[in-house]
């Protein structure tokens, strides 16, 4: 008997290194895919640098090419693929968010409201986003007028925007300090509005001179900006905005072209559910309608913190969201990073019940590894792949688009990438080869760091996953980008 299940075991290793042998073999043969990539890794701009290809067959597992294909690399906003599926698959493409508006108390005989106005936020990413312009365009004017017809002439309590369905810890502590006061470093709140971002207006002079401030749009009143931007001879600025979230104090640094009445740099909004407050706060007192309190982020407010869940409360104006399929879509096809993170927030919430950034970055490789995939290797430290942390290998990333391309979901997915020759940041990559109107995915670009994963459809009629990323490279982007390009071109080629 043990024999023959030493047998057995021998037999069925032996079959099991025969199917993976079999599905190897295409990567081994002297293919044009092949070649590409023995061309890229040639390449003196790459020579200093961590390269890591793969790319397969989603219907059977065919290896088409592989090269350090279990090598972990930084893949950049690559990474938003892992967020936005997963939060997709979690919550469907029909999910919604919703935002209440309610108040507490009593409204007296004369419409005086001797409580509070409540704003509670669900999450929501898209009130006053600039990628979703038709979506609520005037939801603060919804608000105020909701709270007119219910009969409210004037409010004794305070304006309180709640936020507390995320948590404070939601700003990755692996983000470099340049990115996180800047616009495309913006994080979620539970009351997220105007993509948590504000433009800042400059006034600049003579070469040499410091910038002059002149004001933001939307306004973010208490906001203080120390201006160290100077005057120089460059034809558009190249600044850094330095802050933390909640912190009232920025800092502006670096050059602005001489002479320009408004040169604009675009920050955070330090606290956007106090933000969304103050806006209702202005629109109500512009309508004759006065506050005698005044805006709260909730949880500043002591008083309401402690009794948010007992107080009785009347609901009179619930705002939803575009679907999850809309948001994901522009958060894929225009890289989004605050809707990402909004996406990672949605698995916390789903898996943990929590918004903690590590909880929720623990939750979404727990989804993919309770998916089948090895996360052996893996670091993710954010939802959009901001943070160099970040490590993924090209094996998994292949996973992933392999099982999306089989979900339930794929169609939903599939219409949220960038595709060669149509839109979004992979638009212009690929002309005048098969892959052009061909191969669709996500590009990824940080500092010495550039990455595209994806399907694309072979000349032979394989719909294939690939994912190339490339760490450290000497050189421009650009350049990068282009060599990259080869080997999309020559998978779209592939005949066999």
């Amino acid at each position: 008997m043990k024999n023959l299940i030493i047998t057995l075991t021998t037999a069925l290793i032996i079959m099991a290194n025969q199917v993976w042998a079999q599905k190897d073999s295409l990567a081994n043969q002297n293919t044009n895919v092949t070649r590409a990539i023995k061309t890229l890794v040639a390449g003196d701009k790459l020579k200093h640098a961590q390269i890591a290809v793969m790319a397969v067959d989603t219907k059977n597992g065919d290896i088409i090419c592989q090269h350090n294909q279990d090598m972990s690399l930084t893949p950049a906003s690559n990474l938003k693929l892992f967020s936005t599926a997963a939060a997709l698959e979690l919550y469907g493409p029909n999910f919604k968010y919703e935002t209440e508006l309610l108040y507490s108390g009593n409204i007296d005989s004369n419409g005086l409201l001797i409580g509070d106005i409540i704003i509670k936020g669900g999450g929501d990413p898209t009130l006053g986003s600039r990628f979703f312009t038709n979506s609520n365009p005037n939801y603060i004017k919804q608000m105020a007028e909701a709270i007119k017809s219910a009969g409210i002439k004037n409010v004794q309590g305070n304006v309180i925007g709640d936020a507390t369905i995320y948590g404070d810890e939601v700003l990755p502590t692996t983000w470099s300090w340049e990115d996180i006061g800047n616009y495309y470093g913006a994080v979620p709140s539970g009351l997220s509005n105007h993509d948590n971002m504000t433009t800042l207006h400059f006034k600049t002079d003579e070469l040499g001179t410091t910038a002059q401030y002149t004001g933001c749009s939307p306004e973010v009143k208490g906001m203080i900006i120390d201006c160290r931007a100077v005057s120089s001879n460059v034809t558009r600025e190249n600044t850094n905005t330095f802050g933390l979230p909640y912190q009232f104090y920025k800092t502006v640094i670096g050059p602005m072209p001489q002479k320009k009445d408004d040169v604009t740099v675009r920050t955070i909004i330090p606290d956007p559910a106090l933000f969304m407050a103050q806006e209702l706060c202005d629109t109500l007192s512009s309508m004759g309608i006065s506050t005698l309190g005044r805006p709260f982020n909730a949880k500043n407010n002591k008083k309401y913190l402690a009794t948010k869940d007992s107080i009785s409360k009347v609901s009179i104006l619930k705002i939803t969201s575009p679907a999850l399929s809309e948001i994901i879509e522009q958060t894929n096809i225009w890289s989004v990073n605050l809707f990402a993170e909004h996406c990672l927030s949605l698995v916390g919430l789903k898996q943990v019940k929590t918004t903690e950034i590590n909880s929720a970055c623990g939750a979404l490789m727990q989804f993919w590894k309770k998916k089948g995939m090895d996360i052996e290797g893996m670091s993710i430290n954010d939802g959009c792949g901001l943070s160099h942390y970040n490590i993924i290998t090209p094996r998994q990333m292949c996973f992933l688009l392999t099982y999306m391309r089989n979900s339930k979901n794929y169609n939903t997915f599939n219409a949220s990438l960038t595709m060669c020759g149509q839109r979004g940041t992979m638009s212009g990559m690929c002309k005048n080869t098969a892959a052009w109107k061909n191969a669709r995915g996500k590009s990824g670009s940080i500092r010495r760091v550039k990455a595209y994963s994806g399907y694309v459809k072979s000349k032979s009629g394989r719909e294939l996953a690939f994912s190339i990323l490339i760490n450290n490279f000497s050189g421009t982007s650009a350049e990068a980008k282009n060599d990259m390009e080869k080997i999309i071109s020559a998978l779209a080629d592939f005949n066999l």
